[in-house]
């Protein structure tokens, strides 16, 4: 896997929440700078334990890059479990294609096994079936392609 990094990524310091800085989600990390995280060396556990899934999937390509695609994709310690943060500021990244396809695919698989793909804009949650999708932007294809 090539070596991946948060260099010039700093989204999941805006969509995500840290308890440990009484952060909610949704709100800029006070620490954020545009360079990165002013206290980086001493963030929060919290900080320190989250891997978004373009740092650990090498499936998805530079694409997925969260600052790139307005994305934040986590993978839970469960199996089959995709939340999916959407930058409020583009609210149909997640119905774009090559990413539209990705998550119709995650959550045909986490039906199968009685789970989850989960894609949150802002306080609303959508849950994507196995099924159904939720419509797409006039001109856009429904996902239709199996392969991974």
């Amino acid at each position: 896997m090539d070596k991946r990094s948060c260099a010039g990524c700093t989204l999941c310091c805006s969509l995500l929440s840290v308890a440990e800085l009484d952060k909610p989600p949704m709100v800029r990390c006070t620490n954020c700078a545009a360079s990165g995280c002013r206290i980086y060396a001493q963030r929060p556990t919290e900080c320190r334990q989250f891997y978004c899934g373009y740092l650990l999937k090498e499936q998805l390509d530079q694409r997925w890059k969260p600052s790139r695609c307005k994305l934040i994709v986590v993978f839970d310690e469960h199996p089959y479990y995709v939340a999916i943060h959407v930058d409020p500021a583009f609210p149909d990244a997640w119905r774009k294609e090559p990413f539209y396809s990705h998550i119709c695919r995650w959550a045909r698989t986490a039906a199968r096994r009685h789970a989850q793909v989960i894609v949150w804009q802002g306080d609303s949650k959508i849950i994507v079936s196995g099924e159904q999708h939720p419509p797409l932007p006039a001109g856009t294809s429904p996902c239709t392609d199996e392969s991974w």
